[in-house]
């Protein structure tokens, strides 16, 4: 075997693996945004996606401050996006840190894990200042 046909064969081996990876579902967006600040809390979590995404391998769980988990309703597909799951808060986010931490599984069935945070800001007083009355 020649280098150059050795260097070719190295090359096309070291290649495959690269191909293979980026099959793997990977994070495009997210709704809240990573590392976003909200004057409101969300109602729902979405996660989309490069490629069409298996329901049934994947998942989304929601921690609060310590790590605590935040209960979400059921994982689903967004209706017209196979690349995007969505999942609703069941109860209002107050206040604070959370952490959004996702696995998804392709048409592969292989599983790829992330995780992102979002910061929901506690609201801010509005000052009400008197009006002044006139007089007569």
């Amino acid at each position: 075997m020649s280098r150059y046909t050795a260097a070719l064969v190295t090359a096309v081996a070291l290649a495959l693996p690269l191909q293979e990876a980026s099959a793997h579902p990977r994070l495009v967006k997210s709704t809240p945004t990573a590392n976003s600040h909200l004057a409101a809390a969300p109602v729902e979590i979405a996660v989309m996606f490069n490629e069409n995404i298996t329901l049934a391998l994947s998942k989304l769980t929601l921690f609060g401050a310590a790590q605590k988990p935040v209960i979400l309703d059921s994982l689903r597909r967004n209706a017209s996006d196979e690349k995007t799951l969505v999942a609703k808060t069941v109860t209002p986010l107050t206040a604070g840190r959370y952490t959004v931490k996702w696995q998804a599984a392709g048409s592969d069935g292989h599983p790829m894990r992330g995780e992102f945070s979002f910061v929901v800001d506690a609201p801010t007083a509005i000052r009400k200042t008197a009006t002044p009355t006139k007089r007569p």
